[in-house]
């Protein structure tokens, strides 16, 4: 819950709109509801500052014996369909879209990558 809450302030505290939890996943996004200049700016930005706030945690975490995790980030700019999406049975305020395709695929590209972060820009 540490972990959630940390990494749920800074995307709240860079004006991101929280979507969704996939498993131990944060999908978040930038520009909707509310527009926001610079967008990507922000959602890089926030990429950074988790990293920042995931090394406080580890620091706090290590007297407790808790085992450092590790995180991956997506992220993709692209015009997308934003709203309430779903059927009689759920609905919920989300984002669809190839471009949200493409920030999950890239999120997984970390991984054998090495890296943290993956950016992307599509027309």
């Amino acid at each position: 819950q540490d972990y959630l809450q940390a990494m749920c302030e800074v995307i709240v505290d860079s004006n991101g709109t929280l979507d969704k939890f996939i498993g131990d996943c944060i999908m978040a996004l930038w520009n909707a509801p509310q527009r926001l200049r610079a967008h990507e700016r922000a959602a890089v930005g926030a990429s950074l500052d988790m990293q920042a706030r995931l090394v406080e945690l580890h620091r706090r975490w290590t007297p407790e014996r808790i085992p450092p995790i590790r995180f991956r980030v997506g992220i993709n700019s692209d015009a997308v369909l934003v709203g309430n999406f779903g059927c009689e049975y759920r609905i919920n305020y989300t984002v669809l879209g190839d471009g949200v395709n493409l920030a999950s695929r890239l999120e997984a590209a970390n991984k054998p990558f090495g890296t943290v972060v993956l950016v992307a820009e599509s027309d």
